[in-house]
């Protein structure tokens, strides 16, 4: 039942994957703040994952594009870019506790 992995249900994973790394982006400006700001934020970082997931979606059905390349956009789109920018805003946090600290 559980055989091979097809291409369907592989891609399936990795366009839920994308929502999910973009929607636990947004959660996380979420819980940083609480007022309208923030939420607008978490709202913008789970349209960005519709829109990354939509537009692949539609060149992937289309066959515009092979299926490799659609692996790479969703690997790096969808799970890098999010987990990058999740250490950048981790580390200029970390840098300015650690600033106040020296003051």
């Amino acid at each position: 039942m559980f055989g091979v992995l097809t291409y369907d249900a592989y891609h399936l994973a990795l366009y839920l994957l994308t929502a999910l790394a973009w929607g636990a982006l947004g959660f996380g400006f979420l819980l940083r703040g609480a007022d309208a700001q923030a939420l607008y934020k978490c709202c913008a970082m789970f349209g960005l994952a519709l829109a990354i997931n939509g537009g692949v979606l539609v060149l992937d059905i289309f066959r515009v594009i092979p299926h490799y390349e659609v692996e790479f956009i969703l690997l790096v789109f969808g799970m890098l870019v999010p987990a990058g920018m999740f250490l950048t805003f981790k580390a200029a946090l970390f840098l300015s506790k650690k600033s106040l600290k020296g003051l």
